[in-house]
């Protein structure tokens, strides 16, 4: 199964970032890729999003469930169905010092395309890291603006 990871410092407090990206709507506007987010599910330390994002001129869509760990800024997601044979990761937030936040992202995913063969799994794990490296840049893009 593939993995892709991604990390980013966003220059400001643990909490702070934690509490933009555990609001997913509000981050939303800030992810290139996806172009719907709905929240079916949410309490405190559990969310459940359906997300339908745009890879290659094609849709891509899954519910993803979230586990929010706000004592120890992690959260585990998982995908319950979807387009994806298996889609699941964490997010640990680590302060670095009082005014930033090292966002780690780690997604463990499988997409079988039989059909295509090799060539297309390896533009599809290009395609993962790009997208967890423009999530990551909208959460900064989003704790910068201010929202």
């Amino acid at each position: 199964m593939p993995t892709v990871e991604a990390e980013i410092v966003i220059p400001k407090p643990a909490a702070e970032v934690y509490a933009a990206a555990k609001d997913l709507e509000g981050l939303a506007p800030y992810l290139k890729d996806v172009k719907e987010l709905k929240v079916l599910e949410q309490t405190p330390e559990r969310s459940v999003t359906h997300y339908l994002a745009v890879a290659m001129g094609k849709k891509v869509q899954w519910t993803e469930v979230e586990e929010w760990d706000d004592a120890n800024l992690k959260n585990r997601f998982y995908s319950e169905e979807g387009d994806f044979d298996k889609y699941e990761g964490t997010w640990v937030f680590t302060p670095e010092g009082e005014d930033a936040t090292r966002v780690k992202l780690t997604l463990d995913y499988e997409l079988n395309l039989p059909m295509f063969g090799a060539l297309l799994q390896k533009l599809v794990k290009k395609l993962m890291q790009e997208n967890i490296e423009s999530f990551l840049q909208g959460l900064k893009d989003r704790c910068l603006a201010g929202k």
